[in-house]
């Protein structure tokens, strides 16, 4: 099988590198089969593939044949979405979100589409501004709080959320802005398809009347391409009210610097208290003019359907930007703005609260002063003028998360984590670590980091306790066995031994540009083609090495806290959790016929080697 549908992508990329390219034919893309290929490489793992969805499939049996009925149905556009299975999510606040299951055979479609899509909106030239963070390969919630970062001196943060938005996208207007780009009436009909499959709430069917459904592979780009229309609003909007090149000098600030030079010229003299209260003035009187009518700068990033606006400028803009956004919303894209999440902050005495941080400008404090030496020895005393971004780790709402999930109490006093105490040592350490390791690389940006310290202790603290319910022991006993960070080790099979531990952070230090995105977008042509050449759908039974109606088997995932069982035992032994058998083995692999075997017992040594 050749890469002729991985050629038709990357071209497509070309062509769409003009924003005004008009694209036609798309549908035929569909019957390529190297894109289902790349489509199932792409979302194979993950666990929730083994979630029964409403008709009870799962992603487990998929294979070449599959591929070939989708293809089928395509051909004489007979295939049709199948109704997702809708379960609903408790939310931190006391609400739900609702989660749509597709089918295997349905996500397989799904992120087929979305691969086309991307060729057309987010290509090496993207149709998406700048300003949209969210979905979107190379980016994400780094790098739009990096963009944050840069926004010096702003006067008004909107904080802006748009209400129920994935669930209140219209349909016919998602449909209207995607046939500007594509001129294709069986592609589009597919998409109404999808939009319009609806779900099973129980046992009883619900139809989709407006919205992408949540879970949907397709839904992220789809929402994206709805906000873009309000990204390119925003953009004008930014050009509408910006003005100005630089703002003016503040005159009183001139004068004391004219007056100062003078003095040290011998022009004029003035007693030594009044030099020293001179040089005081100097320090805390702006250079330039903080409310200058004429300069006037508005920035704006959005992520998903969350976005924030920067103002420098007057409270007024603030308030009618917010309105123009508003009546957008409501007439254009028949959205509304949540009134309970949009609020208009002052920077200097409020926070807004976005993508999990808390944002002002300046520190909350006084201006200060700090001693800076050159390197001739020469040493000034220089100004912090609090205009910079402050960005911090909101301490007390992730307490009260991790109270929520049973690490602590409401105070931050840490408790043992019941749940898992009935698992080995090591697997314990490695849970906690999961949760250190996430929570301290998502905010090694922040300004206040000793609000991490006391994070990390609370943790630290709460596995500390769970190891000594699990081992009935006191707090001083368990310290002097495994130490401050819960050194475990451990056997393995092969005899080796292997260390786990607590991964601390030692030193505390503000580094306000330690971000993970480094403004690099992957290469789309050439990830796609490493999944289509590695994939084993094509490949033998790995039991009996028959070429004939091989399938996929799966498992959920690779047992690393209790032994395996069954089959799953030598999916353990060679790392993976899915591999090609023929139709029969399948069969007898779910009868438990190959439970307990070796590696060594099938007839295909290939096995052995994965």
């Amino acid at each position: 099988m050749d890469n002729y549908g991985l050629k038709r992508l990357s071209k497509l990329r070309e062509l769409n590198a003009d924003p005004s390219w008009v694209n036609k034919d798309l549908y035929r893309l569909l019957f390529c089969p190297e894109l289902y290929i790349v489509a199932y490489e792409r979302i194979k793992s993950s666990p929730g593939n083994m979630t029964k969805a409403a008709d009870g499939s799962t992603i487990d049996g998929f294979s070449m044949k599959t591929v070939e009925n989708i293809i089928g149905e395509m051909r004489d556009q007979s295939f049709q979405f199948t109704r997702a299975k809708r379960i609903l999510i408790p939310k931190a606040n006391g609400g739900i979100r609702p989660l749509s299951i597709p089918s295997a055979r349905d996500k397989i479609v799904q992120e087929v589409i979305r691969l086309i899509l991307e060729c057309i909106y987010d290509g090496p030239t993207p149709t998406f501004l700048d300003c949209s963070h969210g979905f979107r390969a190379g980016r994400g919630t780094h790098s739009c709080l990096k963009e944050v970062r840069t926004w010096h001196a702003m006067d008004w943060f909107i904080e802006g959320d748009i209400k129920s938005c994935f669930d209140l996208i219209d349909h016919g207007k998602l449909i209207e802005i995607i046939s500007k780009r594509v001129s294709d009436g069986r592609f589009t009909d597919l998409l109404w398809k999808a939009l319009k499959a609806g779900y099973l709430e129980g046992y009883i069917p619900k139809n989709s009347i407006s919205g992408t459904p949540q879970g949907s592979i397709v839904s992220p780009i789809l929402a994206n391409i709805f906000l873009h229309e309000l990204d390119v609003r925003v953009q004008e909007l930014v050009a509408k009210h910006s003005k100005g090149e630089r703002k003016r000098v503040n005159p009183v600030y001139t004068k004391i610097v004219k007056t100062r030079a003078k003095i040290k010229k011998g022009k004029i003299e003035l007693p030594l208290n009044e030099t020293r209260q001179l040089e005081r003035a100097m320090r805390t009187t702006p250079s330039l003019m903080h409310n200058d009518p004429g300069y006037i700068r508005v920035k704006y990033v959005r992520y998903a359907d969350d976005w924030i606006i920067g103002i420098d400028g007057p409270k007024e803009l603030a308030t009618r930007i917010k309105a123009e956004i508003g009546t957008f919303l409501s007439e254009v894209l028949k959205l509304t703005l949540s009134e309970e999440k949009t609020h208009i902050r002052n920077t200097r005495t409020e926070e807004a609260h976005f993508l999990g941080t808390d944002i002002r400008i300046g520190a909350g404090k006084e201006p200060t002063h700090r001693r800076i030496k050159w390197k001739n020895g020469v040493e000034f005393t220089k100004r912090t003028t609090g205009h910079t971004t402050y960005m911090a780790v909101p301490t007390q709402k992730i307490i009260s998360k991790l109270s929520e999930r049973g690490f602590c109490d409401r105070n931050g006093n840490a408790k043992s984590k019941a749940e898992w105490t009935v698992l080995q040592l090591p697997m314990i350490v490695e849970k906690f670590n999961s949760i250190l390791d996430g929570l301290m690389n998502y905010y090694s940006f922040v300004n206040n980091p000793y609000g991490l310290k006391r994070i990390q202790h609370v943790l630290q603290q709460s596995a500390l306790l769970t190891f000594c319910n699990k081992l009935k022991i006191r707090k001083p006993e368990c310290y002097r066995k495994f130490g401050h960070n819960l050194c475990v080790v451990s056997i393995s099979k092969a005899g080796t031994f292997r260390e786990r531990k607590l991964n601390l952070v030692t030193s505390f230090k503000v580094n306000a540009m330690n971000f993970s995105f480094n403004g690099e977008r992957p290469d789309m042509l050439k990830t796609q083609t490493s999944l289509r050449s590695r994939s084993k759908l094509e490949e033998n039974c790995c039991i009996c090495d028959s070429d004939k109606d091989v399938v996929m088997h799966h498992v959920r995932h690779v047992r690393k806290d209790k032994p395996a069982k069954g089959f799953a035992q030598v999916l353990s032994a060679i790392n993976r959790k899915q591999i090609p058998v023929c139709r029969a083995c399948h069969t007898s692999i779910h009868k438990g016929e190959y439970s307990g075997k070796k590696l060594s017992d099938f007839a295909n040594p290939k096995v052995a080697s994965r």
